[in-house]
């Protein structure tokens, strides 16, 4: 333990000591530095968001090895009623990783095991990285279904609990559709904490609450065949072509996909780095294609600009996947060049996809340049916005909000940091706040992140 922290901390909030006695060979972690770093995430994407947890450290950060050790600390800290906010690698950008109430940073990256890779699925400790597992799944011939633009940082857990979907999703849908999530093992914060296996649709218990409804351990997923990816990327000069043609794509079951993303040119511009032949003005599309399916791709008026097989970019650190240029790293390349932009998460339904992207195209135009990823909702074809957005005032902000509802293109707010609020449906399902009742009656886990919640117990 470093002796640094006892002239920046308050441990007095919380009975620190008794909680380090508790957990004997749990390592511990209280210098100012780590303690900063581990209570941040990516939040600072949004201005809001920013000015609201900047600040917010915990008072100490616990790092497991294995269940033992989470059952150590869940017990503790219960028993002594402290706090304590998951985190895996920090990736997201929703706050999910700031202490709102300070309290235990509980690091799950030590635990980071691949217990079980085959053709029925894998099994993996919350800690281990995406990347990690996919690699150990393509040693077998096979692959996710989806992962995140962060693949290479993002730990499994961390995206079953704060991930919604990815790369794959326009072939799969998000996390929560029937089938995606095959289990998990959670740690109810308890004096006497009890271990409970989620299996098929129970896991979207612990899906998006920011890790407030559960310590998870462990996760399990199913895995499809290896399939030969390729990086395609096509340009257009009008938006209409660009559009219709990542729709077509996107709709073609014909052709195996596992990324449709859709860039206006405004937002193609922060892509023109990283893809030189892209011209000024110009729209993108990007495609992870399977490499037997090329041949089915009518580009119609655009021009292919990049085709590389995906494997060959992924091994090459100087090549960019172009995985990495879409979803939530579309907005990190914007923000690298213009630190006032931020973003807008939306759903073009199906059915609606171009008429209402197209609305919002003409009704904001360069306000808030259009940056899409095509994904499966409720077996039917949708799309998934990450409009840019230069920031101004939370008042506009409510404005472009109020347009998109409007138009029927419902909204996750990603300037805040609650369950409830950045929901696209405002609210916490009632099985999800039931079961936070019965795994944390105290209300200790990530406290503040699901603000409808009333501890059952004192």
């Amino acid at each position: 333990m470093s002796q640094a922290a006892s002239v920046t901390l308050d441990r007095a909030r919380y009975d620190l000591e008794s909680f380090e006695a508790a957990v004997p060979g749990v390592e511990l972690l209280d210098d100012p530095v780590t303690l900063k770093r581990r209570s941040r995430d990516y939040y600072w994407f949004s201005p809001i968001a920013k000015a609201a947890l900047d600040g917010m450290v915990a008072d100490l950060v616990a790092l497991p090895r294995s269940v033992e050790d989470v059952v150590a600390i869940a017990g503790a800290a219960a028993r002594l009623r402290i706090p304590i906010t998951v985190r895996g690698s920090g990736t997201g950008t929703y706050g999910q990783a700031v202490p709102l109430h300070g309290g235990i940073i509980l690091d799950m990256s030590a635990m980071d095991a691949v217990l079980h890779i085959g053709a029925d699925g894998f099994r993996a400790q919350s800690g281990a990285r995406i990347g990690a597992v996919e690699e150990a799944a393509r040693a077998q011939g096979l692959e996710l279904r989806m992962h995140p633009s962060t693949k290479s940082l993002a730990t499994i857990g961390g995206y079953f609990c704060g991930g919604s979907g990815g790369i794959g999703s326009v072939t799969w849908g998000g996390l929560r559709e029937e089938g995606n999530l095959h289990g998990a093992t959670v740690v109810t914060l308890e004096e006497q904490p009890q271990l409970i296996a989620l299996a098929g649709v129970e896991t979207n218990l612990i899906n998006r609450t920011f890790g407030s409804t559960g310590i998870v351990v462990d996760v399990a997923a199913p895995l499809e065949p290896a399939r030969p990816w390729q990086d395609v990327v096509v340009s257009f000069e009008r938006f209409d072509a660009a559009l219709r043609f990542a729709h077509d794509v996107a709709a073609d079951e014909e052709i195996g996909k596992r990324l449709v993303s859709f860039h206006v040119a405004q937002s193609a511009h922060y892509l023109r780095p990283l893809l030189p032949g892209l011209e000024a003005g110009h729209c993108a599309v990007l495609l992870m294609i399977d490499r037997h399916d090329l041949p089915k791709l009518d580009t119609g008026t655009g021009t292919v600009i990049l085709s590389e097989a995906s494997a060959d970019r992924e091994a090459d650190p100087q090549k960019l996947p172009i995985f990495e240029m879409s979803w939530g790293h579309t907005t990190l390349h914007a923000i690298k060049q213009d630190r006032s932009i931020s973003y807008l998460q939306t759903l073009f339904p199906p059915g609606r996809i171009i008429e209402t992207a197209t609305a919002m195209h003409y009704a904001l135009g360069d306000e808030l340049p259009l940056h899409m990823e095509f994904i499966r909702y409720e077996g039917q074809l949708a799309a998934n916005g990450a409009q840019l957005w230069p920031y101004t005032s939370p008042q506009r902000l409510a404005e472009i909000i109020a347009l998109h509802e409007g138009h029927g293109v419902p909204v996750a707010n990603p300037h805040v940091f609650t369950v409830e609020e950045g929901s696209r449906h405002k609210r916490v399902p009632g099985d999800q706040l039931a079961f936070k009742a019965r795994v944390d009656p105290h209300g200790l886990l990530n406290p503040g992140k699901m603000a409808s919640y009333q501890p059952v117990k004192p």
